[in-house]
């Protein structure tokens, strides 16, 4: 009798799927702290999604997705510049966060099924804890930046009262 990993299936594409996301995103964003925060979290779903694959391929899962597609070729010029001057930058890196929230209670349901191979419990374990620090790290980029764009506001506002002074 066969075992069902629906459960395990799922995570790894919520995985696959969060890389993209972020991938998406970087593409996006035209700040370099937070476009480099972003490309780093797209590499390690990445090894984590690859490392799961490999894991469920050595446990006889058979996996429906491998890889996902990651592209935003097809934009414009007028996209792209757009996308330099969209304000949204930090909703769209916090619906990541949630996303990964999301993937930690999935990870959390997980490791409570005891018929999950060991090696793949592990994987889910280390994904967990990687995904509740990096939730910690995101939220004070995320804090960081908007002090600075604070800031400046408040730069500006003095520069606009000296000038008409």
């Amino acid at each position: 009798m066969k075992k069902d990993y629906k459960q395990v299936l799922g995570v790894l594409e919520m995985v696959f799927d969060a890389e993209r996301r972020y991938f998406e995103i970087a593409e996006e964003v035209h700040i370099a702290e937070l476009k480099r925060f972003l490309n780093h979290q797209r590499v390690e779903r990445n090894k984590f999604a690859n490392e799961m694959a490999g894991v469920c391929a050595f446990n006889s899962i058979e996996t429906e997705i491998l890889c996902i597609k990651k592209s935003n070729s097809t934009k414009t010029g007028l996209a792209t510049k757009e996308g330099i001057e969209k304000p949204d930058y930090l909703s769209m890196m916090k619906m990541c966060l949630a996303y990964d929230e999301d993937i930690i209670e999935a990870c959390a349901i997980l490791i409570r099924d005891k018929s999950i191979p060991v090696d793949i419990l592990e994987i889910a374990t280390r994904l967990m804890t990687f995904l509740i620090f990096q939730a910690i790290e995101g939220n004070q980029l995320i804090e960081e930046i908007k002090a600075k764009e604070y800031q400046k506001g408040q730069v500006k506002v003095v520069q606009l009262r000296n000038s008409f002074l």
